[in-house]
């Protein structure tokens, strides 16, 4: 049974994810209406990458000294204090000045950077290990559903609203996401305190990653399915659709809505049945990647506006289905106490490899086609699936003992 502290914690983080998108989109229609220049807009995601990176690299010193329902209350807090104090100069002002906005973006995209490792470490604490993949997916669910309408309804308020207004919204959110996270208890957390130096602190996480042979094996298929991944940002899209579908704008739209509309019934799939995952995690894990793949690669040379638009819808399920069980693994096969940086070094690798492929896919793109950059994710994804097979025995052998320790239990 999923009890309160879960609702807390995921309650905290929807509106934290909806102040997120709001604060966002904001920011860019702020920077791009003052400076007219699509370079300086593309350095708010760089900004924001960039910080989380540093923020990840932080975290495993952090949580050695704190315990981590006290970095997450800290941490939504301070986005919330810094973006008081920014529109505390802005009503004395009346003007945001550029060095300030990309301050504003740096430091609440650091905290932020802290938020995510905290509550996919809080959840197997918080949540019994048969619930786990339910609200796994009751999260990745709504994080799916905060993205689809967000994203459509948030430019809306902006224009409507304007900036500062649409920042109070945000700053009434983060108050509110800092109230829910105050509110959780974690009585199995002990005192977190450690003597050793930050260096060995801070490498602790990635030695666990590395030496743990099933954590290493999700961390290589994360990795390579980021990659993937990439294919399908929106600007990625948005080109597929106008050069290949010959289609406009209104198509980039379908095909997104479409997109998140199937990671959405992924999502509510492992909802419902979560126990049929419990005991075939790593097999289903395979068989999504797998699907995926292949319907990467009919997309990659399909020409067809409503085949597309089809492909896109019966992409989301494998898509949402692996990466619940992804994060599932990750935390049943990590220690408690090392699971906090173990999620650290997730963040990120993930966002060095989202970067790297951001730019090496935009450069294939312009060198050899849009349509190469879909072929490819469908290769490296097969890739991955060859790695899985590969390493399905330390996932047996975890299997294994754990029936023999039911057995001895019961």
């Amino acid at each position: 049974m999923i009890k309160r502290n879960f609702y807390l914690l995921w309650g905290s983080q929807v509106i934290s994810n909806i102040a997120d998108i709001v604060y966002l989109m904001a920011v860019i229609s702020f920077v791009f209406g003052t400076t007219h220049s699509l370079l300086t807009t593309v350095i708010v995601p760089l900004i924001r990458f960039g910080s989380q990176t540093i923020s990840g690299l932080i975290f495993p010193v952090v949580v050695s000294r704190f315990k981590l329902a006290k970095i997450l209350i800290f941490a939504q807090f301070s986005q919330f204090a810094i973006f008081s104090c920014f529109m505390f100069f802005y009503l004395l002002s009346q003007s945001i000045p550029l060095a300030l906005m990309f301050s504003l973006i740096f430091f609440i995209s650091f905290f932020d950077g802290w938020v995510k490792p905290c509550r996919n470490s809080l959840m197997p604490r918080i949540v019994s290990k048969e619930e786990l993949v339910r609200a796994n997916g009751l999260v990745s669910t709504s994080d799916q559903i905060i993205k689809c309408s967000s994203w459509a309804f948030s430019g809306v308020l902006v224009i409507m609203l304007g900036t500062f207004n649409s920042m109070i919204i945000v700053l009434a959110s983060l108050f509110i996401a800092t109230i829910l996270a105050s509110l959780i208890k974690d009585k199995s957390e002990q005192d977190n305190k450690s003597y050793d130096s930050k260096w060995k602190q801070a490498a602790e996480g990635w030695k666990t990653s590395f030496r743990d042979k099933r954590i290493r094996t999700v961390f290589i298929v994360d990795a390579i399915d980021t990659i993937g991944g990439t294919a399908w940002l929106g600007a990625f899209v948005l080109a597929f659709c106008v050069q290949v579908l010959h289609k406009d704008e209104s198509w980039w739209g379908l095909a997104n809505g479409s997109f998140f509309a199937g990671s959405i019934i992924g999502g509510l799939l492992v909802v419902s049945v979560s126990n049929y995952f419990n005991n075939k995690k790593f097999p289903f894990m395979l068989w999504g990647l797998a699907i995926y793949a292949v319907i990467a690669g009919a997309f990659a040379f399909n020409g067809n506006p409503f085949v597309a638009i089809a492909l896109m819808f019966i992409m989301g399920p494998p898509l949402q289905v692996t990466a619940v069980i992804r994060r599932t693994l990750i935390q049943e096969n990590a220690e408690k106490d090392k699971l906090p940086k173990v999620m650290a070094c997730l963040e990120v690798i993930n966002n060095v490899v989202f970067s790297a492929s951001l730019l090496s896919l935009g450069w294939v793109a312009d060198t050899f086609g849009i349509q190469t950059i879909y072929a490819i994710a469908s290769l490296v994804t097969l890739g991955s699936v060859v790695i899985g097979i590969t390493s399905r025995s330390n996932f047996a052998e975890q299997k294994t003992k754990t029936l023999q320790s039911e057995a001895v239990r019961y």
